[in-house]
């Protein structure tokens, strides 16, 4: 590990920097996520980043993913032999390999809302909420592995005192730089309509879809193919799911078992389309407790819920109180009344995420940037954090 005060200048380099910094990648999720924190160092020369996948049972695509940003990681093994001033992550596991001076953890959905699933956790207790629970936040010897954890509100720091004491000192109440950014990127949604084709009469209805058994393509396999047939010609339906269903399952399956759907119509989305751009876009969102339902809630875009996983989320996840106040599907009733009851709600659904999802509306970016340079022992620079819509021209298919 170098000094502070040493510069790095590899041999074939040719800017200078006085940090290096690992940013972590483990899935497309977390990848996706990943993206938001590291532009915040991107552009300072006194930095430089490399990028690092780590093995993951769900990570299948993501080295793809990150080809198209033009990113070139290098391998895990070879990472863990280097040294760095800081990683940053936005899943947890095997983290705590890395020679890091610092290391800095983010969640990479709407804060912590998920439970380990049952059928993973398997003891007799109660399953902890994951990304603030001891088995994620310690070392193999009971230390604590980061440096700061982001909590996007102040309501998750009672829940990591109670699961992980010894970590509520890392705590950082820094806001949720996606969600930030999904409100910079309402004004354009005329642009975003555009890349999905849709019509300047039509009301554009997005599908999104969780990982899993409870997930909504699980539940109700046949909801994507019903849309597409029994709303009226003015509707385009648009659907998007976790990227884990496209790594497990593989591009040519998922493709194959939405085929009668996207014959009929349906436009389906690979996990490279960022899904800020989808909800930008959206009439109307029919989901299930995806990180995306409270996301398109607190962005204004009514939710129609498939069902309501409730044994999987935490207590104190913002989808508890979207669920008590918003329509379930019902499988027996025309789906076009049922999103008639979802725009309805839409105000109530709305003041329930928005007082939930940041505690810093608008401001996570300088938030977070202020944490990392603090941890790089570095002053920041002189313009404010950039918080951009994200970009235009989505792709349809694929990674």
């Amino acid at each position: 590990m170098i000094e502070d005060s040493e510069q790095r200048l590899p041999g074939w380099g040719t800017f200078r920097s006085e940090k290096t910094v690992c940013a972590v990648a483990h899935n497309a999720a977390s990848a996706h996520r990943l993206v938001d924190y590291i532009e915040l160092m991107e552009g300072d020369r006194r930095i430089c980043i490399e990028w690092t996948v780590v093995p993951d049972r769900l990570g299948s695509g993501v080295t793809r993913m990150l080809d198209r940003l033009g990113i070139e990681p290098i391998p895990w093994p070879e990472a863990k032999k280097r040294s760095y001033d800081l990683a940053v992550c936005t899943s947890l596991h095997e983290v705590e390999f890395l020679d890091a001076k610092n290391r800095f953890a983010a969640p990479h959905g709407c804060g912590y809302n998920k439970r380990y699933p049952a059928w993973f956790w398997r003891t007799n207790d109660d399953p902890p909420v994951y990304g603030l629970d001891r088995q994620s936040l310690l070392d193999r010897d009971g230390k604590p592995v980061f440096a700061a954890l982001v909590l996007s509100h102040i309501d998750q720091f009672t829940v990591l005192a109670g699961q992980c004491p010894e970590a509520a000192h890392a705590a950082l109440v820094g806001g949720d730089i996606a969600f930030d950014r999904l409100l910079a990127s309402l004004p354009l949604r005329e642009r975003y309509r555009h890349d999905f084709r849709v019509g300047r009469n039509q009301k554009l209805v997005a599908v999104s879809s969780t990982w899993g058994p409870e997930s909504l393509l699980s539940r109700f396999p046949a909801l994507p193919e019903r849309l597409t047939h029994e709303l009226p010609a003015d509707h385009r339906v648009v659907m998007t799911m976790h990227p884990a269903v496209w790594a497990e399952h593989g591009i040519r399956s998922v493709r194959s078992y939405l085929r009668d759907a996207v014959e009929a119509g349906m436009t389906l989305l690979g996990p490279a389309v960022d899904w800020r751009a989808v909800l930008a876009a959206a009439d109307v969102l029919v989901s299930d407790h995806t990180s995306l339902t409270p996301y398109a809630a607190g962005a204004g875009i009514p939710v129609l819920l498939s069902h309501f996983a409730r044994d999987e989320m935490s207590d104190r996840s913002p989808i508890n109180d979207l669920a008590r106040h918003s329509p379930r599907l019902d499988a027996a009733k025309p789906l076009l009344g049922q999103l008639a009851e979802a725009y309805a709600v839409r105000e109530t659904q709305q003041r329930i995420a928005l007082g939930q999802i940041s505690s810093v509306r608008g401001q996570s970016a300088r938030v977070v940037r202020k944490a990392l340079y603090r941890l790089l022992k570095l002053s920041e620079p002189d313009t404010a954090p950039r918080v951009d819509a994200v970009p235009f021209g989505a792709l349809p298919e694929g990674w």
